[in-house]
Parts: structure tokens; C-alpha cells; sequence
């Protein structure tokens, strides 16, 4: 197999068959840690995005996914994440542990902001939406 030519980007790699499958190739490609949030335990949630301060090693950007997404919302959510961590990691700070959960709830298309970057994270793997745009909320602790 030839290697990547400079002007064929990673993300169009044949191996990579859905847009989901490709926007994990860029999450790990920029250390981003992505995993599974059990959807009994995250009524209203599609995701989690936030940062750990205290790993190991330094911060750890991470984003989680309900597990009873269908593949075109993962990767809605996931690009969502993605632009949210390298766009706007400031919206982080709403939360006092730096984790903001992503709702269900879709918006309309942003014209900005993470949504829009999504949007065309979205585009350039092959997707096709109405919007990448999701509510930020922060999760209040049971405490």
C-alpha cells in the first residue's frame, strides 16, 4: 500500500468507511480520549466533553458517547466534542470540574462557533447534516 500522498489528506483513508470511523482517527490522531458512557446512567445526554486535570502525565482532553447513539449521531456528537476541546475550550470553564455534558437537544446551525466548526468537520468526512450544533450544559452532582 502507498503511503498518504501530501495532497490526499489522512481522514479520506479507504479503511476509515464512515464518518464516525474517521472523525475517531482524528480524535486519536490529536490525543483525544473518546469512550463510552453507559445511556441508562445519562438521561438527556448524548456526551460528555471536558479535560482531566489531574491525570497522569498532565491535562487529558476526553469526550464520551452514550453508548445507544446510531452511527450518524455519533459522529454529530463526536465532531461537536472535537470542535468544543480545539475551538472554544473555554466553555470549559462554565464547569467547575471542566466537564460540560452535550445534550440530545440539536439547535439549529450555528454560524459560529463550535457548532460550525463541526459542522465542517462533518463535511470533509462525508456527512451530511442539518446541524452539529448542541446545547452545553453543566451536570450538577447529586451531592
Amino acid at each position: 500500500m502507498d503511503a498518504p500522498s501530501p495532497k490526499r489528506p489522512v481522514i479520506n483513508d479507504p479503511m476509515l468507511t464512515t464518518p464516525a470511523a474517521r472523525l475517531m482517527a482524528l480524535a486519536m490522531g490529536t490525543n483525544i480520549r473518546v469512550f463510552d458512557l453507559p445511556a441508562r446512567h445519562s438521561i438527556g445526554l448524548a456526551g460528555l466533553v471536558g479535560v482531566d486535570l489531574d491525570a497522569p502525565g498532565g491535562p487529558v482532553c476526553k469526550i464520551g458517547l452514550t453508548d445507544d447513539l446510531d452511527d450518524d449521531l455519533r459522529a454529530d456528537v463526536l465532531a461537536f466534542g472535537i470542535a468544543v476541546l480545539v475551538g472554544t475550550p473555554d466553555l470549559l470553564n462554565e464547569s467547575e470540574d471542566g466537564v460540560l455534558g452535550i445534550s440530545r437537544e440539536r439547535l439549529p446551525q450555528a454560524r459560529n462557533g463550535p457548532g460550525n466548526l463541526a459542522w465542517h468537520m462533518l463535511e470533509t468526512c462525508g456527512r451530511t447534516a442539518p446541524s452539529a450544533t448542541f446545547r452545553l450544559m453543566v451536570i450538577q452532582s447529586d451531592e
